[in-house]
């Protein structure tokens, strides 16, 4: 059997990544349908699908006056012909997974299954266009033969479509991330490093749902303490400003393969968010993938998030004073057994391979 998945695949690690591995295991082909900027590069991955990309004009040709219009008709057009080249596909089952579009919502006919697979709350990204987003989105609903929602907040949000939905959480690669207790073990045996200071941990895009205040004011109040920041940074002056602080280190993006390692040297990881319906609507990846390292969780009170709330484990917090409370109790009594008892009952096979059963069932 033949699956198609349209949308982004040149970025970090994601849900797509992890249901293409999956079907790969399985047996089915996989073709993937996306745009590509030119410094674009894919995770490195065990897995080969098809890659069908083709390139978007440069950002900076969007912001410049004299080929703005003509940088917008062309993205325009590689949109329409990416989603073409997904439709003529011929394939048994069509998964869309990225944000709402004027020509997705268009589709007619296709010769299999499609799915959309809604990964975020997409209005809460203030773009300008929510409106129009609703529109694209209602369409590939009333489109789709089954819709896939990460939280229960996205699953209530459609409940018109409540005979198609099936709540479908994020998951973890859970082998590749439990190698970090592994790692960790096996460095405290052959050198404890006693001296360092204790480390608080942050793997993800740096972007304006990032609680740069939070972070900084934590960071304030672990003075003894190494807070980490991996990912890429997109946050302005003002959020920059807060992580000007001597304990806090931007480490920039780092590989895929590369984060079992940095896990294995943190004591706490966190997850500070701002709180807002793009936040409530959102399932964390990295939280399992945390867990799964072995290595306790404090994050902001997002909705699915609190059902793992354990003493050791994970806890919320959305002020800096309970937060670095949080952070120094889980350092001093961490729990990783209980940490890693739950990512692995969240491996993504636990999580798409029902769905992918079902799906299966009507082809």
């Amino acid at each position: 059997m033949k699956c198609s998945l349209y949308g982004l695949w040149y970025c970090y690690a994601q849900r797509p990544h992890h249901l293409a591995a999956l079907m790969l295991r399985m047996g089915w082909e996989v073709d993937v349908f996306c745009q590509r900027n030119m410094r674009d590069t894919a995770p490195t991955l065990n897995y080969r699908p098809r890659v069908h990309s083709r390139s978007s004009p440069p950002s900076r040709l969007h912001h410049w006056p004299p080929t703005s219009a003509f940088a917008r008709r062309y993205q325009r057009g590689i949109e329409h012909r990416i989603l073409s080249d997904f439709i003529s596909s011929r394939a048994d089952l069509y998964v869309h997974y990225r944000r709402p579009l004027e020509y997705p919502a268009r589709m007619g006919a296709l010769p299999g299954s499609f799915v959309y697979d809604c990964v975020d709350d997409w209005e809460g990204f203030g773009s300008g266009d929510a409106a129009q987003v609703r529109a694209w989105e209602q369409a590939l609903c009333e489109r789709a033969d089954r819709i896939w929602v990460v939280s229960r907040r996205l699953q209530e949000k459609f409940a018109i479509w409540k005979d198609k939905i099936s709540y479908v959480p994020n998951g973890v690669d859970y082998s590749h991330f439990a190698r970090a207790r592994d790692m960790r073990i096996e460095s405290d045996a052959r050198m404890p490093d006693k001296g360092r200071p204790r480390r608080l941990i942050y793997i993800g895009a740096l972007q304006h749902w990032f609680d740069a205040r939070l972070v900084g004011a934590t960071a304030a109040r672990l003075g003894g303490w190494e807070v980490q920041l991996v990912g890429s940074c997109q946050l302005d002056q003002q959020q920059r400003a807060y992580l000007a602080r001597g304990n806090i280190r931007l480490l920039g993006r780092r590989d895929y393969q590369e984060l079992p390692s940095l896990l294995a040297k943190a004591d706490v990881a966190m997850i500070p968010f701002v709180m807002n319906d793009l936040i409530r609507g959102t399932n964390p990846i990295k939280l399992y993938e945390y867990l799964a390292a072995g290595v306790p969780v404090v994050a902001s009170p997002m909705p699915e998030v609190l059902p793992y709330v354990k003493p050791g484990v994970v806890g919320c917090a959305d002020d800096p004073a309970h937060f670095a409370r949080l952070v120094e109790e889980f350092a001093t009594a961490p729990n990783p057994d209980r940490c890693q008892a739950i990512a692995r009952k969240c491996s993504w096979e636990a999580r798409f391979l029902p769905v992918l059963e079902e799906v299966q069932s009507t082809l």
